[in-house]
């Protein structure tokens, strides 16, 4: 299958209508096509496109944990810009296989509605032009049929290499047994297998219930045994789950400790640093807090700093108090309810009389003037006394509140340069949240404490499986010679051995089958491996393997397990090889006679080990599509791909400034002009 040219129509980020000419018809040896962008402008969504065309679907393998409604095919600028219209998206696409030249079409109809887009699909049409030049049109009930005879949906996301499937391979645990056991099912097609067995294991227990409830000796014992094999089994399939998880979360604790020990390292050069922003940062925090207790004090003195707010009239009215009192006018030498007496009798407290316009009467007047009711001479002398006890506190109080805010200010002054402190180191750290080393240090003896313990339960489960294998043994011996028992006259005895060794046949076959297609893929990665790997690679790594749990292994010189020590470079290497190795078993093994798209495939990849794969991969494959970021495919890589000749196309994808994505295409001498050079890159 060659793919020669795909149209689109308002398909995700491709407004309008874009077209994209992968490999001409006229020189399909020129089967190498770049597709140039920065991350978001849309290449995986030609792949996207491409499985849309093919079979209608709108996820891909990596959209799993993204739910339906954010996956969205239809164009959101020609959505918002419907008023409420139908759009119509599309994708064209022409392709070659065995001679025959097909054209697919398939479109969607978007419509938004509040704020939720919905899509349906509105037409699919194909063409089948033959050998003999006559053009076919299938039926659209036979649409689906005609083109999983060129590409098996099932293994069609094998032929999409993406960042993120093959750094999944590269890490040992559980995704990665999941990821390879998928492929190499798919790839198996062991579907119908696969139901055999179940069913027989469901038979085989319907049989079992039926013989326990016969009454007679034998059939008891033949029932027990039967049962007794089946608990062992279950138990031993148990035991191995829980091993494979245990090995799960030891490696993935002897990775994060292999983390921990990066960072440490990183803190070595700046522990000094840490521990004086330790410090800084606990100074800073005991300072706050004596800075709250100033201020608390601070409060205590609010009556009396307000007093010394008014010092001066204080003293001016205390001042004129105690005038008025050393002149005797506060309190009065004299009542003024008896001077009032004495003028309104005119008669002195002495007996005698008191007239107006006497010398007398004038002074008893005058002393009139100076007198005042008691109550305000009350007032006025708890006024005097008041004042009085004021200012005797005045130098005191001033002198302790200067003190208080000398000191609050001289505490915020001295955060203020520890913070500033703090800040410098940070910046001097280079992240101001970066865990502290001692930090790391515990949460990497609580892993390793965690590893002891999950060793030491792996050993204990490995004694009891060893000891399950042991009583298999002796309970399937057990077994034979039950059979062996002449005149067997017990249909249930019968039908129970039969279920019995039919299941055990199957799961025999399965497994065999499945061992066998493991070393066909495993000595195919292997080939693959030994072709893209640089030569310092080619003297220690030998062989990749597919283990019965369906993890990698990739083994050294000496045939001994080696992958914990491979760079990183080494292992895109080694799962590159593997995904190429299910891709060649998909189509029958040999030449891949599909379109391998590599989205961002060179990431971690050193300068020998992509000129390898740009070497090597055309010539494993029938048509190659990479989808590359500026940081990726640079001059050196297009003069590698250059000197293969097959390098053929070039496109760029490009912001049109609207969130939207336009296709250009330039000849491979343009490309090569305007690509960067490798020390161009920042």
């Amino acid at each position: 299958m060659i793919i020669h040219k795909m149209t689109l129509n308002n398909f995700r980020q491709f407004r309008g209508k874009h077209e994209i000419e992968f490999v001409s018809l006229d020189d399909p040896t020129k089967n190498t096509a770049v597709v140039y962008g920065e991350n978001g402008r849309g290449k995986t969504g030609l792949f996207r496109a491409m499985m849309f065309a093919l079979y209608g679907e709108r996820r891909l393998s990596q959209d799993a944990n993204v739910p339906d409604n954010e996956i969205q095919l239809v164009n959101t600028s020609a959505l918002q810009e419907s008023e409420g219209k139908p759009v119509r998206t599309s994708v064209e696409v022409t392709f070659s296989h065995k001679g025959k030249v097909y054209n697919l079409y398939r479109a969607i109809e978007g419509m938004r509605h509040g704020d939720e887009v919905i899509e349906e699909i509105a037409d699919v049409r194909l063409n089948i032009t033959h050998v003999d030049g006559n053009t076919e049109i299938i039926d659209r009930r036979s649409i689906d049929s005609k083109i999983a005879d060129v590409l098996d949906p099932r293994v069609k996301e094998y032929f999409l290499f993406d960042g993120e499937k093959i750094e999944q391979l590269t890490r040992a645990g559980k995704e990665q047994r999941r990821a390879i056991s998928e492929g190499m099912r798919n790839l198996l097609r062991v579907d119908a297998l696969d139901v055999a067995v179940k069913a027989s294991e469901r038979a085989a227990k319907s049989f079992l219930d039926d013989l326990t409830q016969e009454t007679g000796t034998a059939g008891v014992e033949l029932a027990r045994l039967i049962k007794s094999l089946g608990d062992n089994e279950a138990e031993s399939n148990r035991i191995r789950t829980r091993l494979e998880e245990l090995a799960d979360e030891r490696d993935r604790a002897y990775r994060e400790l292999e983390d921990i020990d990066k960072r440490l390292m990183e803190f070595k050069e700046i522990e000094h640093l840490l521990s004086e922003r330790r410090q800084a940062e606990s100074d800073v925090r005991r300072l706050e807090h004596d800075a709250d207790q100033v201020m608390n004090q601070m409060q205590t003195y609010v009556c009396k700093a307000a007093a010394l707010m008014v010092r001066d009239t204080v003293e001016e009215v205390f001042a004129s108090l105690d005038e008025q009192k050393e002149k005797g006018e506060i309190p009065s030498e004299i009542r003024r309810d008896l001077i009032e007496r004495i003028i309104s009798e005119h008669k002195c407290i002495c007996g005698n009389e008191v007239c107006e316009g006497t010398s007398e009467y004038e002074s008893i007047c005058r002393w009139l003037e100076k007198t005042s009711d008691a109550a305000r001479e009350d007032v006025a002398l708890d006024l005097w006394r008041f004042l009085a006890e004021t200012r005797s506190h005045f130098e005191d109080d001033a002198d302790i509140i200067k003190q208080r805010i000398i000191e609050h200010s001289n505490i915020i002054h001295r955060i203020d340069r520890l913070r500033d402190k703090v800040l410098s180191i940070s910046k001097q750290i280079g992240e101001s949240e970066r865990e502290d080393s001692w930090k790391l240090e515990k949460i990497r003896k609580k892993h390793l404490e965690a590893i002891t313990s999950i060793k030491a339960e792996i050993q204990n489960l490995e004694s009891q499986a060893k000891e399950l294998d042991s009583i298999h043994s002796r309970l399937t011996q057990q077994l034979d010679e039950e059979k062996r028992r002449k005149n067997r006259n017990s249909v249930l005895e019968e039908r129970s051995l039969l279920a019995r060794e039919i299941q055990e046949a199957l799961a025999e076959a399965y497994n065999t089958y499945t061992s066998e297609v493991r070393d066909v893929i495993g000595k195919s990665a292997t080939d693959v491996f030994g072709r893209l790997l640089d030569e310092e690679g080619k003297a220690t790594l030998k062989t990749i393997v597919v283990k019965e749990n369906y993890s990698l292994e990739v083994l050294d010189q000496y045939g001994q397990p080696f992958l914990a020590n491979v760079s990183a470079g080494q292992r895109q290497i080694m799962s590159i090889s593997f995904i190429t190795a299910l891709a060649m078993a998909a189509c029958d093994g040999g030449r891949i006679e599909m379109p391998l798209f590599m989205d961002s495939p060179f990431g971690r990849l050193s300068g020998q080990h992509r000129k390898n794969i740009i070497r090597e991969i055309p010539l494993l494959t029938s048509q190659w599509i990479i989808l590359a970021t500026d940081t990726e495919f640079r001059r050196d890589e297009a003069q590698a791909l250059r000197m293969t000749g097959h390098w053929g196309k070039f496109f760029m994808l490009c912001a049109s400034g609207d969130g939207n994505t336009t296709i250009k295409e330039y000849s491979v001498d343009d490309a090569y002009s305007i690509l960067p050079r490798e020390e161009e890159q920042v």
